[in-house]
């Protein structure tokens, strides 16, 4: 007579079991959503990372090839304003120019043909060529391509054509307008050598230039991080660095309309990805995903407030490296940018290059913080604070060293800053951690300040604490956020929707440095309504002495 008793008991650890199998399911659901939010995070990265290998290689073999062709055309450029010679008596050195750009390009001392294509307003073109002459059907082919090249802007440029076009052999084509006039007609210069030899130039670059910044690729060579190479708008492949083929992190940049269609293609290794990204590439999480299903059965609560905790993190991570990745990349263009044109001789007045001094130093600044801040952040976390001697010193002036390495960067953005600091405040610490502090709390100020404020600079006492005070013109801090603030990677909602560049560790950084000194923080409205942040550390004593200037 216990069987019906036993029925109800039955259903509801059946219903228990089916509501845990599908809590289960969920949690699965979770955990490969964020396993794909990770994944998406770290795709968006390296397809960045390709895009600049694509953009530098791009540029360096332009630059390259642009120095080849002009010091190979010279001769003739010295002549334009004359009678133009035949071909055969241009006086110019293809090899010779390859030679000065360090290239020894054996197939540049053999080119195919030179030829000299003089048209007038009417009639049929006059093709010359050396050594060989073309047929009448090659040598339209080859009026016809260098007519239908832009060369309004500039007067030279390169092209590259398949087998079959004008030769039996795919070809690059370099040329020269070296008179461009109805009356007397266009006279083009070129010549003509095989796209493997153009390949010998490039191979050139790739050896020489590192084409991803050295925060990112941290000295290793190209060959180890990347597959690149030079191809057409045909498929025709001039040079790889590798027979591999290009995959799911790859970008392409145009090497400009004087290069026809050529472009430049760069792809991330497969096996350095890990090395490129901070936590690595994510794997598959199938196995663990099974082993969580199984073990959901009796421990669903907990594997739901463990999962939660993940998710949170992962997306944590997932800003963390964005976040890194935007602040690397806007500095390192300026920087690029500002010294290539410098070493191309292209800033030519003296303003224009106290400027490029000027922005290479502000961003090189911003780099160097950057770094600072992580390499900062990390031994924190790793060493827990051990390791940092403490001495006496005057709360004043620990903090000047901060305030003095902000202020290029303030005068840089039309900011001020107003200093107000009691002397004789002597606080048990050390000079290095608050100098940390301070460029912080400044750095936090300018990033989320409003453009052309005054950030104000106070450091007091106030009874056994010495005091440090940030204040800023900037929209301030809503009171809900105020504690959350401290913690790593955390960031206003507001911030991140707005694409604001930052990696969320400047105040935990400062929030750990001034718990090591068994201080405190916290955040308040400041007086012109933006926010103010405060660190009180206590004071071993009070000197009363006059700081001097």
């Amino acid at each position: 007579m216990n069987l019906g008793p036993s029925l109800p008991r039955g259903s509801l650890l059946l219903g228990f079991l089916g509501a845990t199998m599908i809590l289960a399911l969920w949690l699965a659901y979770e955990a490969a959503d964020a396993a794909r939010s990770h994944e998406r995070a770290v795709e968006s990265a390296l397809n960045d990372y390709a895009g600049i290998s694509a953009w530098a290689f791009a540029r360096a073999v332009r630059s390259e090839v642009d120095d080849v062709l002009r010091d190979a055309f010279r001769p003739i450029r010295r002549r334009m304003g004359g009678d133009l010679p035949p071909v055969e008596a241009a006086g110019w050195d293809l090899h010779r120019a390859a030679q000065a750009e360090g290239c020894p390009c054996p197939g540049f001392a053999d080119p195919v043909f030179l030829f000299r294509i003089t048209s007038g307003s009417g009639g049929r073109a006059i093709v010359e060529t050396v050594p060989t002459r073309l047929d009448a059907d090659a040598q339209d082919v080859l009026t016809s391509l260098i007519a239908a090249q832009p060369m309004g802007r500039r007067s030279n440029g390169i092209v590259t054509v398949p087998a079959g076009t004008v030769a039996d052999e795919d070809l690059a084509i370099g040329f020269l307008l070296a008179r461009d006039g109805a009356d007397e007609g266009d006279v083009t210069y070129g010549f003509a050598v095989r796209a493997t030899d153009l390949g010998d130039l490039v191979d050139v670059v790739y050896r020489e230039r590192a084409l991803l910044p050295h925060p990112i690729a941290r000295g290793q060579p190209n060959d180890s991080l990347l597959v690149v190479r030079i191809r057409d708008g045909e498929g025709l492949v001039v040079w790889a660095s590798d027979p591999v083929e290009p995959h799911r992190w790859t970008a392409t940049e145009a090497l400009g309309a004087d290069f026809g269609t050529l472009v430049a293609e760069a792809t991330i290794r497969t096996e350095a990805a890990p090395q490129l990204i901070i936590g690595g590439v994510p794997s598959s999480r199938l196995p663990l995903l099974v082993f969580m299903l199984l073990l959901t059965l009796g421990l669903g609560a907990a594997a739901f407030v463990q999962q939660r905790r993940e998710q949170r993190f992962q997306q944590l991570r997932d800003d963390f490296v964005s976040g890194v990745s935007h602040e690397l990349r806007t500095p390192l263009a300026q920087i690029q940018m500002f010294s290539e044109l410098q070493n191309e001789g292209k800033l030519l007045t003296r303003e224009d290059q106290g400027r490029a001094v000027r922005v290479i130093n502000r961003e090189a600044r911003r780099l160097s913080h950057l770094v600072e801040n992580i390499l900062q952040f990390t031994r924190l976390r790793r060493t827990s604070g051990l390791g940092w001697p403490k001495e006496e010193l005057d709360l004043a002036d620990a903090c000047a060293d901060g305030i003095d390495a902000v202020v290029p960067l303030l005068e840089d953005r039309g900011m001020r800053i107003e200093v107000d600091a009691d002397c004789g405040l002597v606080v048990h610490a050390n000079r290095d951690a608050l100098s940390r502090i301070v460029v912080n709390l400044l750095d936090n100020a300018i990033k989320y300040g409003a453009p052309g404020q005054t950030i104000g600079v106070e450091i007091g006492g106030q009874g056994e604490y010495g005091r440090i005070a940030v204040s800023d013109e900037g929209p301030g801090v809503p009171p809900a956020d105020r504690d959350r603030l401290w913690k790593p990677y955390r960031r206003l909602s507001r911030e991140v929707e707005a694409s604001t560049p930052g990696t969320g560790i400047g105040l935990a950084i400062v929030a750990d440095l001034v718990r090591l000194h068994d201080g405190r923080t916290r955040v308040e409205e400041a007086a012109g309504g933006g926010a103010r942040f405060v660190v009180e550390l206590p004071l071993a004593y009070t000197r009363k002495t006059e700081r001097t200037a």
